[in-house]
Formats: structure tokens, sequence, C-alpha cells
């Protein structure tokens, strides 16, 4: 009965692993960018998309290796069929970095391909990523409340190979306020376990690290240096290095979603045209976002700390400026000095 039971593991297990057939005839990416989501993948993918040796897809999200890969290589290679001659190929689904048996399929079916991440300060992007969510309508929950829900949800949950695949799908399109949706903020933001999570499946010289900081300090200069790790002109210069990613009032996302649903909303914005969604998006534009309170961000580095003290070790940076308890010292020392 043992021997039965292990067989079938064992089985279940090839086919969840099973590489896909690829057609040699069709385009693929070379590169992709991974996330995590609220980590400038949006605008990584409009800024490579500028340069005339790369190609990215015109749907930034493909999911095809979380919620797409039973539809096959074929339907993934739609995708790239404008690619042309560009010499670097990619696409941009932030979700991947944090799912483990999306890692396994990539590694499957294209053991070569190159990887981009990019990390900016975790709690800043726990925080934002809660946002987009609320504003959409598919968190219900307040801050706190929902990184409790997933701080718990994170004790008992994997999102490792089938059963990882089986709790993603199932929990897809489930807005529920209870701990019956899923909830990754935490996980998206614990940069060294995804780091560590990648370089199990790949050499290191394939994954390419961009930090949220280094593009907003030396925008010219890191683009470059990821030009030559994707293997195109490092010399060239993005002419429209607009910010396309920027927090914006959901109003209308309120009153569609009494009308159709979340689901229903999601449908009638893919359907706009891009131009109309950035012109909209642009009009909406909020003057002053929410911020992340100090109470918040004591309460989301106790959780992160860690992992970062990890990060700074793999990467050999110092990342003691996303550390607010330092924040609140200097703030406390300078109030002092004011008095005085």
């Amino acid at each position: 009965m043992l021997l039965f039971i292990l067989d079938c593991t064992s089985q279940l297990q090839q086919k969840f692993n099973k590489k896909v057939s690829i057609n040699t005839d069709k385009m693929y990416p070379n590169f992709i960018i991974i996330g995590p989501p609220k980590c400038a993948s949006t605008s990584l993918h409009f800024y490579l998309g500028q340069h005339p040796e790369v190609f990215t897809a015109k749907v930034k999200e493909t999911r095809f290796f979380s919620l797409h890969y039973s539809k096959g290589m074929d339907f993934y290679a739609r995708n790239f069929d404008a690619a042309g001659t560009a010499k670097a190929i990619g696409e941009a689904t932030p979700s991947y970095s944090f799912l483990p048996f999306v890692a396994d399929r990539i590694k499957q079916n294209f053991p070569d391909i190159k990887l981009v991440l990019c990390f900016r300060n975790p709690l800043d992007r726990a925080f934002s990523s809660w946002l987009m969510q609320k504003g959409m309508g598919k968190e219900q929950l307040p801050f706190r409340e929902a990184i409790e829900i997933n701080l718990k949800q994170k004790g008992y949950i994997t999102l490792e190979g089938e059963e990882g695949e089986k709790t993603w799908l199932n929990t897809t399109g489930n807005f529920s306020a209870d701990e019956s949706r899923l909830r990754t903020y935490i996980q998206a933001g614990m940069f060294a376990d995804i780091l560590k999570s990648w370089y199990k499946r790949f050499d290191p010289s394939q994954v390419k690290i961009i930090l949220l900081d280094d593009l907003k300090n030396d925008f010219d200069g890191t683009m470059s240096n990821l030009f030559r790790f994707l293997g195109v002109n490092d010399q060239f210069i993005i002419p429209n290095k607009e910010i396309v990613n920027f927090h914006f009032d959901r109003k209308a996302n309120k009153l569609t979603n009494k009308l159709f649903g979340v689901k229903g909303t999601r449908f009638l914005i893919d359907l706009t045209p891009k131009f109309i969604k950035d012109r909209l998006k642009k009009s909406w534009k909020t003057k002053d976002p929410p911020r992340l309170s100090m109470e918040d961000r004591l309460y989301l580095w106790d959780i992160y700390k860690d992992d970062v003290a990890e990060l700074e070790k793999i990467l050999d940076r110092d990342f003691s400026h996303w550390n607010p308890t330092l924040q609140k010292e200097k703030k406390a020392v300078t109030q002092i000095k004011e008095q005085v």
C-alpha cells in the first residue's frame, strides 16, 4: 500500500513538473521581470520597451507560469510573435517572485533564462500593495488586520510544488474579507527568502537585482547596467523617464464594482485601450497619497528585520535606511537639539 501511495505521489509530481512541449519555430522570452509586486516592475517593463534591441510583451503580466500553464507553450508564444530580430525578449509578471512552483516551471522550460528582480523598502511595498488591493475592491480589511491574517496564513500555507499551485489557483478571484482569501503582502517583501528560492534553481549570474533607490538616484547608470546584463547596447539612453506607476484615486472602481462586481470591473479595465487608461490614471493622480504610520512601520519592521539583515549579507549592501527605529531615534535627537 505504501509503495502504491509513493508511486502515485511520484507520478503526480512528474506530471506537475513536466516540461511543456516547445515549438522551435516560435519566439520565446530570454528574460523575465519576476517582481515582486509594487517594486517598479511596470516601470522597468516600460523603460526596457523603449530600447531598440529589446522586445517586451504587449501584455505586461502574462501570468502564464502561474495561471495559464496548462494552455501550453504555443499559447505563451503568442505574446512574443512580434519580437522580430530583438536581442532581448521578455515579459513581466511580478507575482512569479514569491511562487516557488513557478520557479520550478521556468527552470524546467527555460534553464538558461535571465531573471530580473527589483527591491524597495519592504514596509512601503506592503502598504502600497494593500492600498492597490483596497482601491480595486479586492481587499475588505484595514491594513493591520489584513497583515495579521497574512501572518497567520504564512504559518500553514505553502506555495511550493503541486500544493502551492492548487492554493494559488483556488484562491485566485477570492476577494472575501475572511481567512479564506490568500494574502501575500508579507511573502512578496521577504526579499532574502525570494532570492534564496531562485538561487536554488538558477545560477546567481542569471539573476539581476535592481534596487529602487539606485533607479531613483542614478537612473541612466542603473539602466545601462541592466542593458549589459541583457546583452544589448548599454549606451542607449531612455528618452521617456516618466514614472508610470503612482497612486491614484480609484473611486471609479468602487462604482463599477457595485454595478458589475470586482471581476466585471477587471474585465472592463482589460477591454479599455491603454492610452485611455493612462490618461485616466494621470487625471486621477493624488497629490498626497496615504502614508504608513510610524506605529505600523514599527510593527512591520519586527516582521521583516531578520530578512533584511539576511539580504544585507547576500547583496553586501546597507539597508539601515529602511529601519524605522533608526528614523525614530534620529527624529527624537533632532527635536532635542531644536529645543536646546
